[in-house]
């Protein structure tokens, strides 16, 4: 008898805890043990509606549209500065907190995308690459303009948007005879001639936007996601506390910031179908 009292307890506690796991309502930071994870949602072209949209771009009203969504469903967007001090011991997050961020620092960012953020009290970083800064059809590419350091002073001065790295000239796609697969080695370089290449391109973008902006560097965000264990020691020893991969999950900072996944917003998708 007491054995089957005790099969049944069992077997009554296992279908509460189904039950919990089915019922539970969606929350923006998960947990399970120690594990907690938090959206980061990766934006890079805003344009005007009627505009090509693609895995990249989404229009104005889309963004907008995503911001009043994130609004109405009650997220408090913060910034990495905000989650570092949490991840120090510093400061609490949110009940619902997400973090909203740009790759590459274009003009419409500063155009659509931040009057937007404004209006509505909103956070995000924009990840710069540094020698880009204020350069129009880049590569004789009109959808390659990018913002000058006045407007990405405007911005950071807000309080609202944080300028942050994304290599200072490293965001290539393939390699070249004078430069490699965003900050991956090239064939044939020398391991020492690697590293000394990649810290001289933080040093130098960090060092670009203190200059301009008076802002210190604590994020990076890896061009074309891609990195590795050098990468991250070179980026370390620049005080660099996150750096974020294009990886489209949540981030995982139940351990430490590095290697963060991102949640790539397209025009393929509505944000709702995005975010669990």
């Amino acid at each position: 008898m007491k054995g089957d009292l005790k099969i049944k307890k069992v077997f009554l506690s296992i279908i509460v805890l189904v039950a919990c796991v089915v019922l539970a309502p969606k929350m923006a930071i998960s947990q399970t043990g120690n594990n907690r994870h938090i959206p980061i949602l990766m934006y890079h072209h805003i344009v005007e509606e009627g505009e090509k949209t693609d895995k990249i771009r989404v229009t104005k009203e889309r963004f907008k549209g995503d911001m009043e969504y994130l609004i109405k469903k009650g997220y408090t967007t913060i910034s990495f500065k905000e989650l570092i001090k949490y991840k120090e011991g510093k400061g609490k997050l949110p009940k619902k907190p997400i973090i909203i961020t740009f790759d590459d620092g274009y003009k419409d960012n500063y155009e659509y995308a931040y009057p937007i953020l404004k209006e509505n009290n909103m956070k995000a970083a924009i990840f710069v690459i540094g020698s880009r800064i204020g350069k129009t059809n880049f590569n004789n590419d009109p959808k390659y303009n990018y913002f000058s350091w006045d407007e990405a002073k405007e911005m950071y001065n807000s309080g609202l948007i944080e300028i942050q790295p994304h290599s200072y000239n490293l965001h290539y796609y393939k390699e070249s005879k004078s430069h490699g697969n965003g900050v991956l080695k090239r064939k044939r370089e020398d391991k020492s001639a690697y590293y000394a290449r990649i810290k001289k391109d933080g040093i130098q973008v960090i060092q670009i936007i203190k200059d301009k902006l008076g802002s210190e560097s604590y994020v990076y965000a890896y061009p074309y996601g891609k990195y590795n264990r050098v990468t991250e020691k070179i980026l370390k020893e620049l005080n660099i506390k996150v750096t974020l991969t294009t990886r489209n999950r949540y981030a995982n900072i139940s351990k430490d910031l590095y290697g963060l996944k991102r949640i790539n917003v397209t025009s393929y998708k509505k944000l709702e179908d995005l975010l669990y």
